[in-house]
């Protein structure tokens, strides 16, 4: 604690506290001189004192379990004091970046401090013997460091290599030297060398030996010896002379405090006025070591002994001798009749042999725990005189029997505490970390609902009363309910907040019958573990059995929810709520004024209020006979809106019999409080009165409620949203360089710490360009946006590549028009430089345009449901304030110590007007706050008379572009998860809530989205059980149209269904709501929903191609290509310069705008490489949706120019394209598109989802509510489409149609044959692989040759046996390598049944996405289930190899037994 600093600050010294100055020192306790040493006495005692106040203060107080005082806000209390800056007058200070560095160039001495922070330590850096050894490097460079222990043996490396070496240089430089005819003086220089390097290796090898030999012979007599400690014994012989009066001032303090708060009311004080523990140090009589322990265990036990008494001493000696000696001073009597009794205590010996065992740590202190244990009786030796003093005291030890019954009495005493096998635990981990022992962790809602079949009746017939009292481990009582009158079946519904220090006891819930004249009779209790709340922090409808003396006394109905204190994860800061537990803490006050005493003293107290109560909800211990108290009180208390808070204390004047006056009070806003804490600052003026000043912090703790984080009631309508184009960044910093790749980026835009927008992913590139647009929602013109340029990261958290700042207010400027308060300054375009993380370095360059567009500013926007705990606490505390409630407390009556004058006389700190770190020149001065009162009343008047557009629910989605505010208020799920809304494309979600911490979710979160095109958007709600930065672990999830979304959200809280992705019968529900406010923005062509979707291309034929055979024909066939990624090959024609082909495929587009499509007609030739016979573009932004366009392209090549036509058929149909972030890349140019939205195809025309509306009408919704299905859809990652009977190209007929089966898939339990035709695939990574396929489907796996390019045509065929018990089919793709291990490029599953419909479909083209991996797989599967498995039929192949038929379905035989393929899962 620190020492008052001096009159400069001004503040008066403290207890006595005397300081020099001249200089603001504190006055050395050893200088010999007699004023000195009495004045550094007093300094002594009373920094000592201060010290010790806290642990007393903790120790005096009970335990943090207690019902928690609610401070619901909005208080009348207004401020009578500011705080003003005395620079404010001065002309406004500069910014940062302008204002002049000043350096000092005053010499510093050698070894000074300075004053600055010390540089970080560069990661390159290897500081310690950890980093040194690599034991706690990451696992890849763990292996790199190791590279040399995989492939070389130590024999090569180790001792032997140095040892043979020199013998090689002695052989070869004799050798050397001998051949080119030097001299014997080299050979002596040589033999000189090698002697010494021999001389010195073995000395080495000697020391190491001899100290191996030592210390494995001192283990040996470590653990079975004793050692003395003599040299220990001969420092504290001397350093006890100068310890033991700064020892003895802080016992002495501490004990004092300990006496003046538990001295009994027939008393008047208890104190010690004599304290002194003699002049003869404590010895150390023996030590013994266990060596053979664990690397953090140190295990001593240490024999020492206390024994100030000598016999043996010199006349000079013995005048100089000075024994332990106590003596407490006991005053009886009141106000002047007082007379002390002293209680003489001299003459102490202890002596005993403790064990001590020390587990180490880390970090600071570097000791985590401490365990002491005496292994035999301690030797307690004193003399007590009671009565009569030093003079004539009687040694009480001389009365028979006694002194043996006090020693037996304290020996059993310590035996369960510390006698061996018991231990004394001191976590030492804990007691410096700052943190109060008794400290909350959390808030307990226990809701109790009702009792049932209670047994039990009143002494002499009757029905009870009955009511809950809640404890803890059966304590004292923390909150009790109201008592229900003459009934055996009471139903309370009342709710009670607990704070609790420890979820590892057990709540007791005390059912007692109330009577009026007697005490209360106990029907029974039940109890819950709180250990359940780590499980699940909510359990509903909990129903326990109320048992007494074994037997069974009803049935209790309860609630119990908990909610803990967030703390800070890893680096990041905790968030900010405006829900949280206060632990505030009257630490003393000074100079009170004495007028209102007779005689000049106080024993003053302190309350605390919270706003407008007359009850106080603290009240600390009156400290006897001082104006200037300390009482170092602490006090815990829930607060609902941290904003709104105000503490008021009073300093009361503590008497007997007479009416207490208030000496002086003080009254500050909880937030105000805070700041002052942050600025070191805890002296506060009293008001209404002439002097004295308390010392007053508080701590907050953020608890994790719902709505507490992003509630409705912190939420703030957007004032508009910022369009950002994302362009491009250059020379970004490459955080991979390590591991020889390059850094992913991708940008994502944050306010307030939370995440708005985010482009895509650019896989392995420095200067990545997006090209982009992110419309950003902002709130106020304070707001800056965070563009932060990120690495990402497939399995762990993203890494930070650094950022830029955009201020809100430079693109914004206000308006007089009350319904357009904001205008935009146009558009900017920007190129900042990326600031690092750390420190003031820049990394590469960012460039972006920025624009503001305004929003819709409407009226009344506002949601019909808020059930965020704040709602709920208020309601509580509400309801505990009214009606009759039982009185079973013991905290006495309330006092009224006068009305809370409507005054807050402390308001905080003026930001405006300071410099960074410049000194602080606050004052803090009383000034009138009636007017700002009524000022503030007549703004919250106007707040609520504010201006706006009213707009019916059909107005409002008549605008296509706008931002939704989801209010998810609750959900029942199936796991503990969070969840996430995403809109249209779902590359990135909109938002995320928290991960709720029960499986009945209580989240309360407003979250904010931005929909470009209403009409053709879509919603995607989505259960996530990762955390959020880590890999994505969906559990479930609904998608639907984004307008009928609105239409019943903006009704009222909807329920929808989440469906488990895994098609299990799992099931969640979601229960959320919504608002739109239209933003009139107009799109580029490529942001509109028409601008991607899937192109369906019909090839019809060529005309008048060149010949490239000498017969004047050629072997045409075409190649369509999207985006430089070729998407078709049509079959080859034979013979002909003009062919028909007439064939079709569909591909993603997703851009028309930015669309590279081309088609070029090639020559086929057996041998060498196909010729081009000419190509050509096709502009893709002229089509019009829906509409047939048929093209006749010119051909051309830069040989031959113009010659010949191809003629097309186009179809663009509008379509939403999923992308997916597939490790460190984004999705390929030609994505897969979402066809389907349950049975119906996405498409983006006039009226498509005119008749979707009706999937979401009401299905057995309560109290309004609808219950919203899940819409059924294909399996992410794949596609298909039937095909005809025809040839595709490679060769391979698919197989008849069959008749109808019964059922789907086929009833019958004979399987049929499917054969697999494996076609192509695009967009490996990378680019130079020879891929192969592999394909299983139970039991048999096939596998396709080889071929060097990453867009492999395979055109091979396999034949399977598939029926019902064959739903997936498995395939890999990998490189193959001639040597080594092949690699795996990307794996894939095929649902066979939801593509082959029997009877309906049984040949169909299937795309599907590789996963861990990047690329398209095409295949054609083709189902004959009237083929029976038994027959062999032979299959085609590209290399017309004939495969015979096998039966693969998948059977459990001993057989079928095989090693896992890389990337295969359970379902294998």
């Amino acid at each position: 604690m620190a020492v008052a600093s001096g009159a400069s600050n001004g503040q008066p010294h403290l207890n006595n506290v005397v300081q020099d100055a001249t200089n603001g020192r504190v006055a050395d306790p050893l200088i010999q001189d007699v004023d000195t040493q009495e004045r550094a006495a007093a300094e002594v005692k009373g920094r000592q004192q201060l010290e010790q106040l806290k642990s007393v203060a903790k120790r005096s107080e009970p335990v943090a379990e207690q019902e928690v005082q609610i401070d619901r806000g909005h208080s009348s209390v207004i401020p009578t004091i500011s705080v003003q800056d005395v620079d404010s007058d001065k002309p406004g200070p500069q910014s940062e970046e302008s204002s002049p560095v000043v350096e000092d160039d005053t010499p510093t001495p050698p070894g000074d401090v300075s004053s600055s922070p010390a540089p970080a330590i560069p990661d390159w850096y290897k500081i310690g013997w950890r980093q040194v050894s690599g034991i706690d490097a990451p696992e890849g460079e763990e292996k790199d460091r190791n590279i040399l222990d995989q492939f070389l043996s130590e024999q090569y490396y180790g001792s032997w290599y140095h040892n043979a070496g020199i013998i090689i240089f002695a052989v070869f430089a004799s050798h050397f030297l001998t051949r080119f005819g030097f001299g014997w003086g080299w050979l002596f220089i040589v033999l000189a060398v090698c002697s010494t390097y021999y001389t010195t290796s073995m000395e080495r090898t000697r020391r190491r030996s001899r100290d191996d030999i030592q210390r494995e012979l001192v283990k040996t007599r470590l653990a079975s010896e004793h050692e003395s400690a003599e040299w220990i014994n001969n420092f504290l012989d001397r350093f006890w002379l100068i310890y033991e009066p700064v020892l003895s001032a802080t016992i002495s303090s501490s004990v004092n405090q300990i006496l003046s708060t538990s001295t009994p009311a027939f008393l008047d004080s208890l104190s010690l006025s004599t304290f002194t523990l003699g002049n003869k140090a404590p010895r150390i009589d023996k030590v013994r070591t266990f060596p053979k322990t664990e690397e953090d265990i140190v295990m001593m036990d240490w024999g020492f002994s206390f024994t100030p008494n000598d016999l043996d001493l010199t006349p000079k000696q013995a005048a100089a001798k000075v024994n332990p000696k106590i003596v407490l001073s006991i005053r009886v009597g009141k106000g002047l009749a007082t007379a002390a009794i002293p209680v003489l205590v001299e003459d102490i010996n202890f002596s005993g042999l403790m064990r001590i065992r020390m587990k180490l740590m880390t970090n600071f202190p570097h000791v985590q725990i401490v365990d002491l244990c005496f292994l035999e009786k301690p030797v307690i030796d004193y003399v007590l005189k009671p009565i009569g003093g030093e003079t004539f005291g009687f040694d009480i030890a001389n009365i028979p029997g006694l002194s043996s019954f006090i020693r037996d009495m304290t020996h059993a005493t310590l035996e369960p505490m510390m006698y061996d096998p018991h231990v004394f635990t001191l976590n030492l981990e804990q007691l410096l970390s700052g943190t109060p022992l008794d400290t909350a962790v959390g808030v307990l809602q226990i809701t109790i609902i009702s009792a049932r079949g209670i047994k039990g009746q009143k002494i002499g017939g009757g029905t009870p009363d009955p009511y809950v009292a809640i404890t803890i481990n059966n304590r004292a009582e923390l909150a009790h309910t109201k008592y229900k009158h003459n009934t055996y079946n009471p139903t309370w519904m009342e709710t009670k907040f607990v704070l609790i220090n420890s979820l590892t006891e057990s709540l007791v819930l005390n059912l007692f019958d109330y009577n009026d004249h007697r005490k209360d009779t106990l029907l029974g209790s039940s109890t819950f573990e709180l250990e359940k709340l780590t499980k699940d922090a909510t359990w509903e409808g909990v129903m326990t059995p109320v048992l007494k003396d074994g037997k069974e006394r009803g049935e209790l109905r309860y609630d119990v929810s908990f909610y803990p204190v967030l703390k800070p994860e890893g680096q990041e800061e905790i968030p900010d709520t405006t829900v949280g537990i206060v632990r505030l803490t009257v630490h003393q006050a000074k100079e009170l004024d004495t007028r209102k005493s007779l005689s000049g003293d106080l024993n003053p107290l302190a309350k605390v209020y919270l706003g407008d109560s007359k009850a106080p909800i603290h009240t600390t211990r009156n400290a006897k006979h001082t104006s200037s108290p300390v009482w170092e009180s602490a006090h815990e208390f829930l607060c609902i809106d941290k904003n709104s808070s105000v503490i008021t204390v009073k300093v009361i004047d503590d008497r007997d019999f007479l009416k207490d006056p208030v000496v002086g009070r003080m009254s500050i806003r909880l937030k105000d409080l805070l700041d002052f804490k942050a600025e070191g600052k805890d002296w506060f003026p009293l008001s209404d009165c002439q002097s004295g000043r308390i010392r007053l912090s508080a701590e907050w703790k953020p608890l994790d409620m719902a709505g507490s984080l992003q509630g409705i009631d912190q939420y703030m309508p957007p004032i508009g949203v910022v369009r950002l184009l994302l362009d491009r960044a250059a020379d970004v910093k490459n955080v991979e360089a390590s591991l020889g790749g390059k850094s992913d980026p991708y940008v994502r835009v944050q306010v307030n710490n939370v995440t708005k927008g985010r482009t895509e992913v650019v896989n392995n590139n420095l200067n990545p360009v997006w090209d982009q647009i992110v419309y950003i929602p902002v709130h106020s013109l304070r707001e800056t946006l965070m563009l932060e340029c990120m690495d990402y990261q497939h399995l762990t958290k993203d890494r930070s590549l650094g950022y830029v700042e955009l201020k809100v207010s430079d693109l914004v400027v206000e308006n007089d028009d009350p319904l357009h308060p904001f205008l935009s300054t146009g558009v900017k375009n920007m190129s900042e430089s990326i600031r690092l993380d750390k420190g003031k370095s820049y990394k590469g360059t960012l460039y972006f345009r920025a624009e503001f567009v305004p929003a819709m500013k409407l009226k009344g926007l506002t949601f019909t449901e808020g059930t965020s705990s704040a709602v709920v606490i208020e309601e509580a505390a509400a309801d505990s304030d009214s009606g009759s409630v039982v009185s079973k407390t013991s905290d006495g009556s309330v006092e009224d110590d006068g009305p809370i004058q409507s005054g807050v006389t402390i308001s905080g700190p003026e930001k405006k007007g300071h410099t960074k770190n410049a000194k602080s020149t606050d004052t803090i001065k009383t000034t009138d706050t009636s007017a700002t009162h009524a000022t503030n009343q007549t703004q919250d008047s106007k707040k609520n008379e504010e201006p706006g557009f009213t707009l019916s629910k059909e107005e409002l989605l008549s605008h296509q572009s706008g931002i939704i505010i989801f209010n998810v208020i609750s959900g029942n799920l199936v796991k503990k998860a969070r969840l996430e809304v995403l809109l249209d494309d779902g590359y990135w979600p909109c938002f995320s809530t928290q991960r709720a911490s029960s499986t009945k979710a209580q989240w309360a979160y407003v979250g904010e989205a931005f929909i470009k095109e209403l009409d053709f958007g879509q919603i995607w709600l989505r259960l996530n059980e990762a955390d959020e930065g880590e890999k994505d672990d969906v559990i479930a999830q609904w998608k639907g149209d984004a307008k009928a979304f609105l239409e019943l959200t903006m009704d009222g809280p909807q329920i929808y269904t989440l469906t488990d992705v895994d098609e299990r019968n799992y099931a969640s529900t979601i229960r959320i709501e919504a608002r739109f406010v239209p933003v009139p923005v107009e799109l580029e062509p490529r942001e509109s929903i028409n601008n991607q979707g899937t192109l369906h291309v019909q090839l019809l034929d060529a005309r008048d191609l060149p010949a490239a055979d000498r017969g004047g024909k050629s072997d045409p066939y075409a190649v369509f290509s999207l985006n430089d990624n070729k998407v078709f090959k049509s079959d080859t024609i034979k013979k002909t310069i003009n062919p028909d082909w007439n064939e079709s495929f569909d591909c993603s587009v997703p851009s028309r705008v930015h669309a590279n499509f081309t088609v070029e007609v090639f020559d086929w030739n057996q041998i060498e490489q196909s010729k081009s016979l000419g190509s050509a573009q096709i502009d893709l932004s002229e089509l019009e949706p829906f509409m047939v366009a048929e093209r006749t392209l010119p051909l051309s090549t830069p040989k031959n120019g113009e010659k010949g036509r191809i003629r097309v058929q186009l179809t663009f149909r509008p379509e939403i394209i999923v992308k997916t972030r597939a490790k460190t890349s984004t999705f390929s140019s030609a994505g897969r598109a979402m066809t389907q939205l349950g049975g119906l195809p996405v498409s983006a025309g006039k009226g498509v989802f005119h008749g979707v509306t009706g999937v979401f009408k009401n299905i057995g919704g309560k109290d309004g509510d609808v219950v919203v299905p899940a819409i059924p859809e294909i399996p992410a990652g794949q596609a298909s489409h039937p095909i005809s009977a025809k040839s595709d190209g490679v060769g391979v007929a698919p197989f008849p149609s069959s008749p109808t089966i019964e059922g789907l898939p086929g009833v019958s339990s004979e399987p049929g044959t499917l054969r697999v035709s494996v076609l192509d695939a695009k967009d490996l990574a990378p680019t130079d692989v020879k891929p192969y396929a592999v394909l299983r489907l139970g039991d048999k796996e096939c596998k396709t040759k080889h071929v060097k390019t990453n867009n492999p045509e395979w055109g091979e065929s396999f034949t399977f046996t598939a029926g019902p018990l064959t739903p997936k089919m498995f395939v890999w793709i990998h490189d193959h390598k001639t040597l080594g291990k092949d690699k795996l490029l990307g794996d894939g599953e095929i649902d066979i049944w939801r593509h082959i419909v029997p009877g309906q479909v049984s040949a169909t083209e299937v795309s599907v996405e590789l996963r861990n991996g990047v690329g398209k797989l095409r295949l054609q599967l083709d189902f004959d289930p009237t083929l029976s498995p038994s027959e062999r039929r032979p299959s085609t192949s590209s290399g017309d190899d004939s495969m015979l038929r096998r039966k693969s379905i998948a059977s459990p035989s001993r057989f079928s037994l095989r090693g896992r393929r890389p990337g295969a899962t359970d379902d294998d």
